[in-house]
């Protein structure tokens, strides 16, 4: 959600810009006349072992032609190929559900009162409904999953989304945009979408709390709903 690497890729990244580093030193440095020893396996040195970190093997063949720009493309390749590789991995049910790129995901800065985001942050993190075991308050003999939360609060029909789509609130929220939309017709379908995405969510969040929902209030969604452009109608 926040963009931030692992510690495992903070250090393959660091790991790859000291080669780069030394590959770029004039050529009076005594490292730049040391490299075409310390770059061969029987030398042992630390820049080797370096050059051996899954991010440098991906400058090969040809390390020369690297600049910090093309590094960091390939840094950034890197992790989203880890991203993939969790997102394809059926245990890692969360991430599935994830925006498929490695970037800041929008409900971490989207205009949207203190408790939108609050929620919208716990059905990411899965908090909402929650791991814990309990009954759902509006039908006491059901388990109350997420499974369970979709098909309780009718989330496809509200959403108008298909039955094929196994977490329509994941997948909108995994459409928000990420700069205002230019299209009035994106435009238009948030305007409906997003209230009702933070409706459920209001009244997902009184479930959790083992509470029958009130009437949700008319303002949820409305700093988002201003953020957006206005309809060529108004």
């Amino acid at each position: 959600m926040s963009k931030l690497p692992t510690m495992q890729e903070r250090a393959y990244a660091l790991q790859s810009q000291f080669p780069l580093h030394s590959l770029t030193l004039p050529e009076d440095a005594l490292l730049h006349h040391l490299l075409p020893h310390i770059r061969q396996l029987r030398s042992h040195s630390q820049w080797y072992r370096l050059s051996r970190s899954p991010i440098w093997k991906r400058c090969l063949p040809d390390p020369e032609s690297l600049d910090h720009r093309s590094l960091k493309l390939i840094q950034r390749d890197y992790r989203q190929g880890n991203l993939d590789n969790k997102r394809s991995t059926h245990a890692s049910v969360l991430f599935q559900h994830c925006r498929p790129t490695v970037s800041l995901d929008p409900v971490l800065w989207l205009p949207m009162s203190k408790s939108e985001r609050n929620r919208c942050i716990r059905w990411r993190l899965g908090w909402l409904p929650g791991g814990r075991y309990k009954s759902c308050p509006r039908h006491p003999g059901q388990s109350f999953t997420k499974a369970h939360t979709i098909h309780c609060l009718q989330m496809h029909r509200r959403l108008m989304m298909p039955e094929t789509i196994s977490d329509p609130l994941s997948f909108l929220l995994n459409m928000l945009p990420t700069k205002k939309p230019r299209s009035p017709n994106t435009t238009l379908s948030w305007t409906i979408r997003w209230p009702t995405i933070c409706r459920i969510l209001y009244e997902l969040d009184y479930l959790y709390h083992a509470k029958i929902p009130p009437t949700p209030p008319t303002h949820l969604g409305q700093r988002l709903l201003e953020w957006l452009p206005s309809s060529p109608s108004h």
